[in-house]
Parts: structure tokens; C-alpha cells; sequence
């Protein structure tokens, strides 16, 4: 049996509005419509995701529910963890293989530079920085989350969308 994890960067946000804090920012229009398109142009490989995970920023949360509503995932099943949010590589996977094993795909959306680390700890090519709106989706070849290590990787694509 395989478990899948897809790991998202929020889209494009704002940087225009100096009275909220960096975990207030809201997506720009631009950010919007890239991740909207990422989702349509990814969501056959996107089949059968069982959890969506994202940090509390505004712009992650505004990231997971447009990408869950365009794949056909129901936003009321997107888990928020605050934790996610100021997390290092080291406690995402943490999180990671703490989840149940019910679970056969989960897709983490958060921020750099954690995502980049996190992605380059299971990727031999690595990744200089994940773009916003970045999708990397990585297969391990496991039955059980706690088992995920770089050795396990069985395949993975990447989606950037600058790649159109």
C-alpha cells in the first residue's frame, strides 16, 4: 500500500496593507486566480484526498478552501492547525507521522521556507524555493505515516504554475 502527501505553498498575497499583521494578509487577485488554476489543472492527479491541512494565516486558510472547492474536496473537512503556521521542517514531519494511518492521502499547505526544507528532505532534486502556489506531490511507498522518509519515495511530481 502507498500513502500520498501533497504539499502546497499559499498563493500570492498582499504586502500592500501595513495596518494587518503577516498572519492577516489576504491573498491579491493574481494569488486567487493561480491557485485556482493549479487546482484545475492538477485535480485528476488530486483524487482521493482524505485531509487538507493549513496553517492559520489567512492566506493559507483562503489557499485551502479555494483549491478544496475547485478540486471538489468539502472546506468544512480542511483542518486548521495554528501550529503549521511558524512550524520547521522538523515539526511538520512530526505532524506528519502522527497521523492516523486511516488516512491514505493529506495535502499540507503552509509557508517558506518550511515547505522548500520539507520537500527537499524527500526529494533528491532540490528546490531552490517553492513558488507560491507550488504543488509537490510525493508517493511513499508505506503502510503506515510514521514510516515516511526520503527512502520511501516511490514517485513525485511537482506543479508550478509558471510551468503552464
Amino acid at each position: 500500500m502507498a500513502k500520498r502527501l501533497f504539499i502546497l505553498r499559499h498563493a500570492k498575497s498582499s504586502w500592500s496593507e501595513a495596518d494587518k499583521s503577516d498572519k492577516d494578509r489576504a491573498l491579491k487577485a493574481k494569488g486567487i486566480s493561480d491557485i485556482v488554476n493549479t487546482a484545475m489543472r492538477m485535480a485528476s492527479k488530486l483524487q482521493g484526498i482524505d485531509l487538507i491541512i493549513t496553517s492559520s494565516a489567512n492566506r493559507a486558510v483562503h489557499t485551502a478552501i479555494l483549491f478544496a472547492e475547485t478540486i471538489g474536496f468539502p472546506p468544512q473537512r480542511i483542518q486548521i492547525e495554528p501550529m503549521v503556521y511558524q512550524a520547521d521542517e522538523k515539526e511538520l514531519i512530526d505532524l506528519i507521522k502522527s497521523l492516523s494511518d486511516d488516512y491514505q492521502c493529506v495535502m499540507v499547505v503552509g509557508h517558506n521556507p518550511t515547505l522548500t526544507y520539507l520537500v527537499n528532505r524527500f526529494l533528491a532534486n532540490s528546490f531552490h524555493e517553492l513558488p507560491t502556489s507550488g504543488l509537490v506531490g510525493i508517493e511513499f511507498d508505506i503502510n503506515r505515516w510514521d514510516e515516511i522518509s526520503a527512502d520511501r519515495v516511490s514517485s513525485a511530481f511537482t506543479s508550478f504554475e509558471g510551468d503552464v
